[in-house]
């Protein structure tokens, strides 16, 4: 795939977008576009599975004179001198960019920044660990640090992939709008908390595939006031501790592929309401850590492999509003679950989209507060009847079931909503 050789004919294009695409990553060196407003290049979303497209595309060697680019998203910096022409794009809200390790990238990088301190909404920087070269010394970091003369002020995102030494120069001084933080493939300590933790507007805190210098990670008293969601994905991390009024706000919590063996504190955070599991490591948290939580509004599990003697734990120990498993959130070999008697006495919304999953029973007397169930042609329903509280049933796929279609003959007050592919 290439871009045609007439694209910068195109004198009125404000959107190039080429994400997910094979065009070869210096196609757009020479692309000069005046009116272009937004440059989208790799992947449309987070995605972890490795995909045949490049996931970035060189910065033009005129981006200068493109004055109305408002969005640059994954280019990478061929020379430092790339970094320091996007300095002069004054309505840049929002930049993804790739560079490489070196020293004069990053000075040249946290020049651009400080010219674009009062345009920044989004910042996101990757430096592959490739190209990294060894953590600057202090007087070196001090001697880059010296080129960012104005923080980003209103910046409101921020991801660093590959280099935490930047996260502190970014925030220093307490940024008042930061809202949003990522961390990707970074060494991390619980001093280095420290940066997030004061962050007076910080909502969302998301950890990627983290080394973690210590295996406890500890949220302290009257630190992360706002933090409203917290992941961490494939981390080395074996204790998260919460201490009393830590992360009063916290209220989902999403862990992925982790070592994490325990998790203290839970009990104390009074707004938490949802969860979600990634993986089979993490299954086994539910009945150790989240089993005192006063009521959970929403659990996802995905890849958690359990087995009906989970889904008996799950029943008892937490009180669950809505459950929703998705693939592989059941092993292979439990076809069938089935919801018992005074079992999931909270629950008013179940959302099954599993293969694994061939069929779920209900007993008299389980769910008596379900009103909807989500789900597809993968599982079949038994005993809905048995639920007295049952409105509306949504259904993903070609054909209703026949005795889905029969149960509701029989209870007019059940809805179906048929979504057919």
């Amino acid at each position: 795939t290439q871009l045609p050789s007439e694209i910068n004919c195109l004198r009125e294009l404000e959107v190039l977008d080429i994400r997910e695409t094979k065009v070869p990553a210096n196609a757009t060196v020479n692309v000069l576009l005046l009116k272009l407003k937004r440059l989208l290049a790799g992947a449309s979303q987070i995605d972890p599975t490795p995909r045949n497209f490049v996931t970035n595309v060189r910065i033009p060697s005129r981006i200068d004179k493109m004055i109305n680019i408002e969005v640059l998203s994954n280019v990478k910096a061929q020379h430092h001198d790339n970094l320091e022409d996007i300095g002069k794009l004054c309505q840049l809200r929002k930049l993804g960019v790739v560079i490489d390790g070196k020293k004069s990238h990053l000075g040249s990088l946290l020049k651009a920044i400080s010219d674009l301190h009062a345009s920044l909404r989004s910042l996101s920087i990757t430096i592959p660990t490739t190209t990294l070269e060894v953590t600057p010394s202090s007087p070196e970091l001090q001697d880059i640090a010296s080129r960012l003369k104005h923080h980003p002020e209103f910046l409101e995102s921020l991801s660093i992939s590959g280099a935490k030494h930047l996260f502190p120069l970014l925030t220093e001084g307490g940024n008042k709008k930061l809202a949003k933080v990522t961390l990707s493939n970074t060494p991390l300590n619980q001093d280095d908390l420290k940066f997030f933790a004061q962050l007076p507007m910080l909502q969302c805190v998301r950890l990627r595939h983290i080394s973690c210098t210590e295996s406890v990670l500890n949220f302290k008293k009257d630190d992360f006031k706002c933090l409203k969601y917290l992941l961490i994905e494939g981390s080395n991390l074996t204790n998260i501790t919460f201490e009393d009024e830590a992360a009063c706000e916290l209220e989902k919590m999403v862990l992925s592929s982790t070592c994490i063996e325990s998790i203290s504190g839970v009990h104390g955070l009074p707004k938490f309401e949802e969860l979600e599991l990634n993986s089979s490591s993490c299954g086994r948290l539910l009945s150790s850590c989240f089993y005192n939580v006063e009521r959970i509004a929403k659990l996802t599990l995905r890849g958690t492999l359990l087995k009906q003697g989970d889904l008996r734990i799950i029943a008892r120990e937490l009180n669950i509003c809505c459950l929703v498993l998705l693939e592989n959130s059941f092993d292979i070999s439990q076809n069938q679950i089935t919801f018992e008697k005074e079992e999931f006495i909270w629950l008013k919304l179940l959302s099954v989209d599993c293969s694994t999953i061939t069929k779920i029973n209900f007993i008299t007397g389980s769910a008596p507060r379900l009103k909807k169930i989500v789900w597809s042609s993968f599982t079949s329903l038994s005993g809905i009847n048995n639920l007295p509280r049952l409105k509306e049933l949504e259904f993903n796929g070609y054909s209703v079931p026949n005795d889905v279609e029969e149960a509701i003959k029989n209870n007019k007050s059940i809805n179906l909503k048929h979504n057919k592919p």
